[in-house]
């Protein structure tokens, strides 16, 4: 997209730049304790193992943190949700109900299982899963669902409990966004039958790559063990036998009982994810203190919807989406896509950290779109219009980025942006106007 500004944006044929760029900070932030966390681990020698020291510790840790009993380090969010999928009984011939509005990865774990994702439209104002969009698409073959916590926001969890329990049903969480967020005041990932989440290098909890998964049921907790370790009759008591000096030295023959595979982390990134856990509680704050200011400055603007959140839980802000309301922007003889990419152009020429993440409902990629040998109702769901997936994407755009991400920003950033979001949307008409001119 190219930016076409108005001329209270330029100096010279330049675009002024409202935000400074440099002063963004990259994410993730690694400082002198995590280096050293890193260091212990190549000083030890030990780097990887199921019962290796740091991952024990991790999981511990971590375990403690969301409220969980179990808690299973894996190589990534993925394959932690294929833990929590597997664990949970689900294999070839379900169905297991998934956000429209998610990254892919939530649908491809549930095919990582032999399963079918099905697909049920979201909230607009929140891009969480609609209750009823999930009773729409009901099967006699669905056996799960499994929503997501979008942007670090927890959907409504006791509603969707009580609609599984009703039908026979498991629920599951997609917690890989939202490390520390709350639901009714308790911490989310393990308040259904089991929960993954990612560490991968955007996420709040940024370890490069990796995930948790957890569980409060130890017959769950046995059996992501089992296939995160190719399926062995591993136990997790073992871990007691083993010389956490020489954790990859076994002391018995093990025997592959189901299909399972190498889903475990390793120590590098578990002694950083060690480390930034212990810093996670204090840049949460910090980063929901920052979103609640600019969320109210940003509110008071015509036509600025900044990200909603019900009074019931907390978001830790993943991901900070603003909606547009045309009609009260004074833009709605310009369609949503024009808006929104006009605004998203100009944002970015004059020094902000913006974007688009997702374009589309989870349909759109060809592995579902040109989908076939499945049931009539799945190829019905993969060819439907998600339209409230579609008014959320079309109408609104990401302030911060995966790289510069709200959480890596200090206070006076984040006010910074406040004051120059106020100074570019008295410009909204003209910029776009600008851009519908240039085709």
């Amino acid at each position: 997209m190219t930016a076409h500004l108005p001329s209270a944006l330029l100096k010279d044929d330049a675009p002024v730049k409202l935000i400074d760029p440099a002063r963004h900070r990259l994410w993730p932030i690694l400082e002198t304790e995590e280096k050293q966390a890193v260091e212990r681990v190549l000083s030890r020698g030990v780097l990887s193992g199921n019962f290796a020291p740091e991952a024990l510790a991790l999981q511990e840790e971590f375990s403690e943190y969301v409220g969980a009993k179990y808690a299973l380090l894996t190589h990534s969010g993925t394959s932690a949700l294929i833990l929590a999928l597997a664990a949970a009984g689900i294999g070839p011939g379900d169905e297991v109900i998934v956000p429209a509005y998610t990254f892919v990865a939530t649908a491809q774990a549930v095919l990582s299982v032999g399963a079918t994702p099905v697909f049920a439209d979201v909230d607009p104002r929140t891009g969480l899963i609609d209750e009823q969009e999930v009773v729409r698409w009901l099967s006699p073959r669905t056996k799960a669902i499994m929503p997501v916590h979008v942007h670090g926001c927890p959907f409504d969890i006791d509603a969707l409990k009580k609609l599984a329990d009703a039908r026979g049903l498991i629920l599951l969480e997609d917690a890989a966004q939202a490390h520390g967020a709350t639901y009714r005041g308790k911490p989310v990932g393990a308040l259904a039958a089991g929960g993954g989440f990612s560490f991968q290098s955007s996420k709040n909890l940024g370890a490069g790559e990796g995930g948790i998964y957890v569980t409060g049921e130890l017959e769950r907790a046995e059996l992501a063990n089992q296939v995160r370790n190719f399926g062995h009759d591993l136990s997790l008591a073992e871990g007691r036998l083993n010389d956490l000096r020489r954790p990859l030295d076994g002391w018995r023959s093990l025997n592959s009982q189901r299909l399972g595979s190498m889903y475990r982390g390793n120590e590098m990134m578990a002694a950083l994810a060690r480390s930034l856990l212990k810093k996670l509680p204090a840049r949460t704050r910090a980063a929901q203190e920052n979103a609640a200011r600019l969320s109210a400055r940003l509110a008071k603007l015509p036509g600025v919807l900044p990200p909603h959140v019900p009074e019931d839980r907390t978001t830790v802000h993943h991901k900070y989406r603003v909606r547009i309301d045309r009609k009260a922007a004074g833009l709605e003889e310009f369609s949503a896509t024009v808006v929104r990419d006009a605004l998203l152009s100009a944002l970015k020429a004059t020094g902000f950290e913006a974007t688009l993440w997702e374009r589309a409902p989870q349909t759109h990629h060809k592995i579902f779109s040109e989908a076939k040998n499945l049931p009539e109702s799945v190829l019905e769901n993969y060819k439907a219009r998600f339209p409230k997936t579609e008014e959320l994407l079309d109408g609104s755009f990401l302030l911060f980025t995966q790289s510069c991400p709200l959480i890596a920003q200090d206070a006076e950033t984040v006010d910074a942006y406040a004051s120059a979001f106020e100074r570019f949307w008295e410009h909204r008409r003209a910029i776009v106007l600008s851009a519908a001119k240039a085709g």
